[in-house]
């Protein structure tokens, strides 16, 4: 198989560099893009007391999420004013936090209480920041689900409780017994497979930046020593790029 040649690397976005929107979270179809200033003013004349409330929550809301609004931040909105927030647990049941329980969680207790407008902006921070998702009950409000994996770029999974179990993590094969290796060209070797499955190649400048590997010299030894495993298979089922994680005593899948 073949690689790309070595070169500079390319330089990564971190996770929060990009928007809810593009991280696409699962089940946000509908985004609300605001008219201009003189449209919305435009707009508000004979309007329902309903829409004219939903139009005021837009604007308030697209400071803390950016150009685009996604309707789960206005039924989130409702919530907090009912007082009360339905959560989604781990094994799949709902439970109800009241809004001002939250306030400790957020802000801890030397912060003192936090007030309605300060407890709001920080239930919204938490969603627009996709520390949790928004989904719709069965009624008319919405539930709450903590994210434990935010993707860390678009087209990654989005991980909740219960998720690790079923395998939703992305891997990377690193064949070989990791007590048959030195610790270090065991770490070298899942440095290099694991860009190898990104459609990259790591490279002896950035690795040598790593704890423990100090120079560049030692970088250099260390994907030398490694060097004949990085395009192996980890077993025959497994693709090159992708992490073996079966019992290397069970037949191979196919």
């Amino acid at each position: 198989m073949g690689r790309k040649k070595p070169g500079k690397p390319r330089r990564e976005r971190a996770a929060d560099a990009y928007t809810l929107q593009q991280l696409q979270p699962p089940g946000y179809d509908q985004w609300i893009v605001p008219a201009p200033d003189r449209a919305k003013r435009t707009a508000l004349e004979g309007m329902s007391v309903g829409a004219v409330d939903t139009a005021r929550r837009i604007e308030r809301l697209l400071p803390l999420y950016g150009p685009k609004l996604p309707v789960q931040a206005l039924w989130l909105d409702v919530a907090v004013d009912s007082g009360v927030l339905q959560v989604r647990h781990t094994d799949g049941t709902v439970g109800r936090l009241p809004v001002a329980d939250l306030a400790g969680m957020l802000t801890g207790p030397e912060a003192g209480p936090a007030g309605p407008a300060e407890l709001r902006a920080s239930v919204h921070e938490l969603h627009a920041a996709g520390a949790v998702l928004v989904e719709p009950d069965e009624g008319d409000g919405c539930v709450l689900r903590p994210v434990v994996g935010k993707p860390r770029r678009p087209g990654d999974p989005w991980l909740f409780g219960g998720d690790m179990a079923v395998g939703l993590v992305p891997k990377a094969c690193v064949p070989g017994d990791p007590a048959s290796m030195d610790v270090e060209e065991f770490a070298a070797l899942a440095y290099l497979r694991a860009h190898l499955a990104e459609g990259r190649v790591g490279t002896v400048e950035e690795y040598a930046t790593f704890n423990g590997v100090g120079t560049v010299e030692r970088a250099r030894e260390l994907f030398a020593a490694v060097e004949h495993l990085v395009d192996l298979r980890g077993c025959p089922a497994c693709p090159s790029g992708h992490l073996c994680t079966r019992d290397p005593d069970a037949q191979p899948a196919g």
